[in-house]
């Protein structure tokens, strides 16, 4: 009886070991360094498609619904919206907003944008072809869909650059990027990694992957006995640490960073929208405003990006009010 036992007790030891060995191997590998995964998949424009949008006669902006594919076959779609009585022969050159929303609007944000006062606005969908609705456990067969989208966004905004840098009516000297909300992280991570970007705006956005995550699992769930386990293992399987947006954004620096800043935000923990703050160098400037985290209406989305215009256009008339 002893013996059979010790043999039981050495199985389970050894099966202890062997899981425990799959678990340090699975979080090494969900936690590589993801540079290079950015950069290979970003590749180079094998293909650029643009299609004119539907237009009101008497609009004073055109849209064009872009699709772009890279020689690595990530797909990117964008819709880019500037002054209708520009044409392919336009010789005036405008500074480029490139804007990253939420992962629902995509590139319908440049719907939700009124006046551009001059600049050209290109608004991206996240590369991910599943359903963004998607709730509860139905989410599960979803995963991989969802980490490979997450880990391809830096990829594709700055495959979007790429073609958007290249196009005769945009000044490569001003070009700025907007992250609102979810579009934050991924627009900071791809300033890191391309100088060409002159400027970053985060709208609503903070530091962290895993506390933004759990504060808002907590919220809908409704407690933390459910909310620090699941937070824990979806920012494991995204690679959230390694995406964290203060791990980045000192690489912005010397180019200004803007972060704009809701006081009453409940989906925003303050300490993280502190830290992405704090990690970033100069130049730098926090902005709070009055309300709530931004949704994905017009009329809460139109008097953020008004703000971000009046600040840009007011820079590149005068640029030492920058300093």
């Amino acid at each position: 009886m002893a013996g059979m036992r010790h043999r039981i007790v050495k199985r389970i030891g050894v099966g202890l070991l062997v899981v425990t060995a799959l678990a340090c191997v699975a979080c090494a590998w969900l936690l590589r360094d993801q540079r290079p995964r950015f950069e290979r998949r970003r590749a180079r424009i094998l293909s650029a498609t643009s299609t004119p949008a539907p237009a009101r006669p008497d609009s004073a902006y055109r849209v064009d619904l872009v699709h772009l594919r890279s020689s690595s076959g990530l797909e990117v779609e964008l819709a880019v919206k500037r002054p209708a009585a520009d044409s392919d022969e336009t010789t005036a050159r405008r500074p480029l907003v490139i804007l990253l929303g939420g992962h629902r609007t995509g590139r319908d944000a440049v719907h939700l944008i009124g006046d551009t006062r001059g600049t050209v606005v290109a608004a991206l969908s996240y590369p991910y072809r599943g359903n963004h609705r998607v709730k509860g456990w139905a989410i599960v067969p979803e995963i991989p869909a969802i980490r490979s989208a997450i880990l391809d966004t830096p990829a594709a905004v700055l495959l979007a650059l790429d073609y958007l840098a290249d196009q005769p009516d945009i000044d490569r000297e001003r070009i700025e990027a907007v992250g609102v909300s979810l579009g934050a992280p991924f627009v900071t991570i791809a300033a890191a990694l391309d100088p060409r970007i002159a400027r970053v705006w985060v709208v609503h956005g903070s530091g962290g992957a895993y506390t933004p995550l759990e504060f808002n699992l907590r919220r809908q769930l409704g407690s933390r006995a459910a909310s620090v386990p699941i937070a824990g293992l979806a920012t494991m399987l995204i690679s959230g640490p390694r995406l964290a947006p203060e791990r980045w954004v000192g690489d912005i620096a010397p180019r200004p960073l803007v972060m704009i800043n809701a006081i009453d935000d409940e989906r925003l923990p303050r300490a993280s929208i502190a830290r992405l703050y704090e990690s970033a160098g100069e130049p730098k400037e926090q902005i709070w405003v009055a309300g709530g985290h931004v949704r994905s209406e017009a009329d809460a989305v139109r008097p953020l990006v008004s703000l971000v215009l009046d600040r840009m256009l007011a820079t590149q008339a005068d640029p030492s009010a920058e300093r």
